[in-house]
């Protein structure tokens, strides 16, 4: 590729100013590149300007837009004031922090996935029993799966029975 400036020489400097639609690119050879180095950043006492030098290197960094705050229309608040306070201000905070919302839950509730709070003294032997069919059945699933049927057989009748005994308490 020829040099712009002088189209004889061959261009080995690539020189590019911008981004975006305002990029410009020039393609030179080594004399015409000193050349325009020394027009452009000539001083007329040959003298080193920091002024101008800083002045010239502010005008080509774009400027930062400051980041908008996400807030809720309802009731203004945002998603600082939701982590400091640990508490939504209305319902649709929920719809304008929607993204945000399962990892505030997880993280003001300590990690925990079940409920581990109260339960009434009537339904804990339900719940019990419950949770231990759950169980069984997760257990007898992963038998079968491994082909082993004597265990699961084992496991199936202690589901019956468990069931069984599930009846006649909650028929009471």
């Amino acid at each position: 590729m020829k040099c712009e400036s002088c189209n004889e020489r061959e261009a080995t400097i690539h020189i590019s100013k911008g981004s975006g639609l305002g990029k410009t690119e020039r393609f030179l050879c080594e004399q015409c590149a000193n050349a325009s180095f020394e027009d452009e950043f000539s001083y007329p006492d040959d003298s080193f300007n920091i002024h101008q030098l800083l002045k010239s290197l502010s005008q080509q960094q774009p400027k930062r837009q400051e980041r908008k705050r996400q807030q809720c229309e309802t009731c203004g608040s945002t998603i600082e004031s939701i982590v400091h306070n640990g508490k939504f201000g209305c319902p649709d905070c929920y719809r304008t922090f929607d993204r945000q919302v399962p990892e505030i839950i997880t993280r003001v509730q300590s990690h925990q996935t079940e409920h581990v709070g109260k339960v009434p003294k009537k339904s804990q032997s339900q719940i019990k029993v419950k949770r231990e069919l759950e169980q069984l059945k997760g257990k007898l699933s992963a038998l079968v799966e491994s082909q082993e049927f004597e265990q699961a057989a084992v496991v199936r009748d202690e589901i019956k029975a468990l069931e069984e005994a599930g009846g006649r308490n909650g028929a009471q």
